[in-house]
């Protein structure tokens, strides 16, 4: 079934569409709210307002097809509006309980440390970006949105996301350079 029939049946007000419309996007919504405030109690709180305000306000949504957009961008304000009161981000400890949200469960476990050192000094790098930097790497990494959606998302030009995206690499590769050795010729940011 596709989205735009499931927020079709939303607007109908049947619940279950509700739930079939929040599986679609739980994932990549959790690991975004994650992202922005660094903490799993705070990333599922942002989550679960996020859910509030689109079970309250579906009905404004014009256009269906334009679901993705319009949660990630009501999610993006609700995740910066609830991390605000940090002053600094702490990372989570992996344990069992939230190792699905780092780790593919078919990788190999020999492997697990050396990919959870990897993302947390990714997480730390991300995590120092200015607000609007950080925006954009999360929306363009984590959840594979194009330009034109992300522009949709923060109220941007399209060019203005462009440049975002070009400083926060830059500045992302500054702050890895000390952390990984480039071998073979293999860049760390492109």
């Amino acid at each position: 079934m596709d989205i735009e029939e499931i927020v079709t049946r939303c607007k109908l007000g049947e619940k279950e569409a509700f739930r079939e419309l929040f599986q679609i996007v739980e994932k990549k919504a959790l690991a975004t709210a994650y992202f922005l405030s660094g903490n799993r109690g705070i990333a599922e709180d942002i989550l679960q307002e996020t859910y509030m305000k689109c079970f309250m306000e579906i009905n404004k949504l014009q256009e269906p097809q334009a679901f993705k957009v319009w949660f990630f961008k009501i999610l993006m304000r609700t995740g910066w509006k609830m991390t605000k009161k940090q002053s600094e981000l702490v990372p989570l400890e992996i344990t069992s309980e939230n190792e699905g949200l780092f780790f593919d469960e078919n990788q190999e476990k020999e492997n697990i440390i050396d990919r959870y050192e990897i993302k947390h000094v990714m997480r730390s790098a991300i995590n120092k970006l200015s607000p609007n930097l950080k925006t954009v790497v999360i929306l363009y990494y984590y959840n594979d949105m194009t330009m034109e959606e992300i522009s949709k998302v923060t109220g941007c030009f399209k060019a203005t996301v462009k440049s975002r995206l070009f400083y926060a690499r830059a500045a992302l590769k500054k702050q890895l350079a000390n952390c990984f050795e480039v071998e073979s010729g293999m860049s760390i940011v492109k």
